[in-house]
């Protein structure tokens, strides 16, 4: 599981932060049979029964794992007592497909950093935003458009068609989808009149099993005193922490784990301390991260970590200016979690001579922050993945990132040549950090138009389709292991 973020260039209000859908609790509508593999919906016919894949209750060993399918192969994850399925398992880098009739694996075929595009014909980006309604958990990737949610099978990383499976059990249209651990919550708009509004919330534990012809999300319909819930950010336990941008009331946060009850009250306490002009961009752990930067001055960067949030107890342990060690910045900036509370910041790196007009000289990525446990916002471990030369200091540069492992991060930036367009790389830490060679895509769109998210290795990337009509979306699957 992988979340990022996208902070705004000017600072924090509670409208730059929110650009929300509201959600209504209606019903969807979705038929499950009525899905293609392509993402379409059908006139009708049966849907993909799937493939015979028990999963027992607390399974002891590998041979609990044994399906009646030939092209799967089953392991038994003993620490979470859950088998795990692969289809037609094959050497890194290369990719095999199962016939559904004789239940055979053909014979592997190689693929590239860019391993695949799938499309997803439901419709354009829900949730207001792409950005709020793409994540993954292998073997599955999550996308919220306008006509609702589905998820697609991605363990053969090359397929133009994947298996399209629909997520039952959601009767609104989330304005965040958020994966945590092997789990993926959705988060609908606030509805109601105070002071006891209502929000839906969502929750499934992602199946492994890549064959499965149905999911189905549990929801509830809770109680809070908030108007609504702009923020929601994964923590490091399975559960979720939902934030309300009012700076008046110390942004309020709430730390929920699933299951969850029907009718309960969610109890939301203030980000006690939260610096002035700063708010929360992430989680870490039991703490919640918070951000500000100075765009007219300076051009410094403060981060801070809000102990025990989402609690009585909250305290914030006192902002940290990265100017040390990432140098100035400004404009769009992005950050991605990572499973372990760890941290990826993506910024422009500018040079403003005192006195003098601010020039933009990088799209820059930093490991910024280690894990949950560490009390440091350090940004010595960097790279500059693209550079230029371009006056001013808020142009659309940096793009959302994605932590693959301890050591890379998948990233996007502007095209040197045409800005317009993006480029997606691989960035590593290891020995002198660096972008990593042959692995490189170019996309025809603004970075800001993009969206990220990761899970087992992969890097995938949600682009809008401008060539079909209705609008649609593409997913890229990058592979860090592999090269173009």
């Amino acid at each position: 599981m992988r979340s990022y973020a996208r902070l705004g260039a000017l600072g924090f209000s509670a409208a730059a932060a929110t650009a929300l859908a509201v959600a209504s609790a209606c019903s969807l509508g979705l038929d499950p049979s009525r899905f293609e593999n392509d993402g379409s919906i059908s006139e009708g016919g049966a849907g993909d029964g799937g493939l015979d894949a028990p999963n027992p209750v607390q399974c002891k060993t590998d041979p609990d794992c044994k399906p009646a399918n030939a092209c799967l192969t089953g392991h038994c994850d003993t620490g979470k007592g859950q088998c795990v399925y692969v289809v037609c398992p094959t050497q890194a880098c290369n990719a095999s497909t199962c016939d559904p009739n004789l239940h055979t694996c053909s014979v592997p075929s190689a693929y590239g950093f860019h391993a695949g595009t799938f499309n997803v014909a439901l419709g354009s980006a829900g949730c207001g935003g792409a950005r709020r309604c793409f994540t993954a958990v292998y073997p599955f990737v999550f996308v919220g458009t306008t006509n609702g949610v589905v998820a697609f099978a991605v363990d053969n990383p090359t397929s133009g068609a994947p298996a399209a499976v629909p997520v039952a059990g959601l009767p609104f249209f989330p304005s965040s989808i958020v994966a945590s651990g092997g789990r993926v919550y959705f988060v609908g708009g606030v509805v109601g009149a105070g002071p006891d509004y209502k929000i839906p919330i969502a929750w499934l534990d992602v199946p492994t099993d890549p064959t499965v012809a149905e999911m189905a999300a549990t929801t509830v319909f809770d109680t809070l005193p908030l108007p609504a819930v702009d923020a929601v950010y994964p923590d490091t336990t399975g559960g979720i922490y939902l934030v309300r941008a009012d700076g008046g009331k110390s942004w309020p946060a709430a730390r929920v784990t699933a299951p969850l009850k029907d009718l309960d009250t969610i109890t939301f306490a203030p980000t006690t301390g939260l610096p002035s002009g700063s708010g929360t961009v992430a989680a870490s752990g039991s703490r919640l991260v918070t951000f500000r930067q100075d765009n007219t001055g300076s051009f410094d960067t403060f981060f801070s970590l809000e102990t025990s949030a989402g609690t009585g107890s909250a305290q914030n342990a006192g902002e940290q200016s990265l100017l040390p060690t990432f140098g100035q910045s400004a404009g769009l900036n992005y950050l991605a979690q990572t499973p372990t509370g760890g941290l990826l910041w993506s910024a422009s790196s500018i040079d403003a001579p005192d006195g003098g007009s601010p020039t933009t000289v990088s799209a820059r990525v930093s490991w910024v922050l280690a894990d949950q446990n560490a009390t440091k916002f350090d940004a010595t471990t960097h790279v500059d993945v693209n550079t230029y030369n371009i006056a001013g200091a808020n142009t659309d540069l940096p793009g959302p990132v994605a932590w693959l492992d301890d050591n890379t991060a998948l990233v996007v930036s502007a095209w040197p040549t045409n800005q317009a367009q993006s480029i997606v790389q691989l960035a590593s830490r290891s020995g002198t950090p660096s972008v990593v060679p042959n692995r490189s895509f170019q996309l025809a769109f603004h970075p800001s138009e993009l969206a990220a998210t990761s899970s087992n290795g992969f890097g995938y990337v949600l682009a809008p389709n401008t060539t079909t009509s209705p609008a649609s979306l593409d997913v890229h699957i990058f592979a860090a292991a592999c090269t173009n």
